[in-house]
């Protein structure tokens, strides 16, 4: 049976087009998961999480699990995690800004993703305002010192972060942020992209850059960040929690496209925003599209975000998967052969999360049985991984892939309409179907409707010229096919 990890990480890509992008990210992207016999276990951050997944995605969860697990699993339960719950608590009563008030409950949950051991995972980080010294400058950590390094990733730094042309740019924003006196520093630096690319490895990097340089922040998942806000409006504490945050010389809030739709933390949240953008103040956030494409928000402040530099960071191309590979593999002091990394980095496409997921895998694999590492063993251990990218690269799938991203139907990619908004992503279909799948031009154009088989050539032809002549369109017809093989 495959890892709990990579299971759910192929559940949550079902998951994603069938609820809307702001439930999706606040109630089921922070959801872990592990595997207990035939039982698959939801962790969630406290029992608001459970209460609301039991009653609305249990079922839908279910069916995925199931089907992605080839019938191992029987049965899907949905539990707070206790042991971060646990370790929360004593955290909150430290580190709480309202640490008078951590016996009501409101006040404990703010802080259920805190992390357990001495380094936080970077799926889960939690808010965190650093203290203004160098830990390493007298060769001691104080006790405060080693709470706020406990936020951050210890191996999330600009030295650890594989560059490449799908993400260079942001590496390039971020750093030039941690130059005091840089005329190259953006103010509010907005980075964003899809899941699992490295936003938050990059995040993580200006802050212990920060920290090196004797300056202050705070670090919120935009869960983390709405809670507190939550929590101060209904508590009168407002003001006491603004002027906290304020003292900082950099914030940052991760995923703050969750903030849409909820007008009191929105609005005290601009008034942040104001604070940070002025003086020697920044600001940094991170989201999974472009300011422009928040239509959840009004206009002030989609304006807002756009205010200083946007930066994005795309699926990496195979050369930076590759090289992301074999840091990882020297960071573990293990051996890769590089036709292994190629044929880990052909088969695992969507995200460096799940590139790294892969090679923990493998790397298990050898432990476990003690063989070396040699393509054979590997092609074994990902054999679920290969199996399922196969799978998700069928026609149904590159129909509805296709009309999520354009914003049609899969109706209208079958029918007949032959206006431009609808004709250029069924061509981009017809030619991902017969670059990905392999099938002929017939059976392609039954697919889609019936069409005549010279209708799937004209597509491709048309496609193909389109590409070298429209880099926008190029771009896109990239990500889809990375998207398709990410299984």
């Amino acid at each position: 049976m495959m890892e709990a990890a990579l299971l759910w990480d192929k559940c949550l890509d079902d998951l994603k087009y069938q609820v809307k992008p702001t439930v999706f990210t606040m109630w089921l992207r922070p959801l872990s998961a592990q595997v207990d016999g035939e039982t698959f276990i939801i962790r969630a951050p406290n029992n608001y999480f459970v209460d609301y997944v039991q009653k609305n995605h249990l079922q839908a969860i279910e069916q995925l699990v199931i089907k992605h697990s080839a019938e191992q699993i029987k049965q899907v339960i949905v539990r707070v995690d206790n042991v971060s719950s646990a370790s929360a608590e004593s955290e909150a009563q430290a580190d709480s800004p309202f640490a008078d008030t951590t016996n009501n409950t409101f006040a404990n949950e703010m802080h259920t993703s805190a992390p357990t051991s001495t380094y936080a995972s970077s799926t889960s980080p939690t808010s965190t305002m650093a203290a203004g010294v160098d830990p390493t400058a007298s060769g001691q950590i104080s006790s405060a010192d080693a709470k706020s390094l406990s936020y951050l990733n210890a191996d999330f730094t600009f030295d650890t972060f594989v560059t490449g042309k799908t993400n260079n740019l942001a590496y390039k924003a971020c750093y030039e942020l941690t130059k005091r006196q840089s005329q190259n520093r953006h103010n509010p630096l907005f980075i964003y992209g899809p899941s699992g690319l490295g936003k938050t490895h990059l995040m993580h990097s200006v802050a212990h850059r920060y920290l090196k340089q004797n300056r202050s922040f705070y670090y919120f998942t935009s869960e983390k960040f709405i809670n507190q806000l939550v929590y101060s409006l209904r508590n009168n504490k407002i003001e006491e929690f603004k002027k906290k945050i304020k003292k900082v010389d950099l914030l940052i809030v991760d995923d703050i496209h969750v903030l849409a739709g909820k007008v009191k933390s929105s609005n005290e949240f601009l008034s942040l925003f104001a604070d940070f953008t002025t003086g020697d103040k920044q600001i940094i956030l991170a989201s999974d599209r472009h300011p422009s494409q928040l239509t959840e928000f009004d206009e002030r402040f989609r304006s807002r975000f756009s205010w200083g530099l946007s930066v994005p960071i795309e699926p990496p191309e195979i050369d930076t998967r590759m090289q992301i590979l074999q840091k990882k593999a020297t960071l573990l002091g293990i051996d890769l052969p590089k036709e292994c990394a190629l044929f880990i980095a052909q088969n695992v496409v969507s995200n460096v999360r799940r590139l790294e997921g892969a090679l923990n895998q493998v790397v298990a694999n050898a432990n476990l049985t003690g063989a070396p590492i040699t393509l054979e063993m590997v092609q074994y251990a990902l054999k679920d991984i290969v199996a399922m990218r196969v799978q998700a690269v069928n026609m149904d799938n590159i129909r509805k892939v296709v009309a999520e991203f354009y914003d049609v139907s899969v109706k209208d990619l079958m029918g007949k309409k032959r206006t431009r908004s609808i004709a250029r992503p069924r061509q981009i279909a017809m030619s991902l179907a017969r670059e990905l799948t392999g099938d002929s031009f017939p059976d392609i154009g039954q697919s889609f409707g019936g069409r005549d088989h010279t209708t799937v050539m004209h597509a491709c032809d048309k496609i193909a010229q389109l590409r070298t002549e429209d880099p926008i369109l190029d771009k896109d017809y990239k990500s889809l096919a990375m998207m398709l093989q990410a299984g």
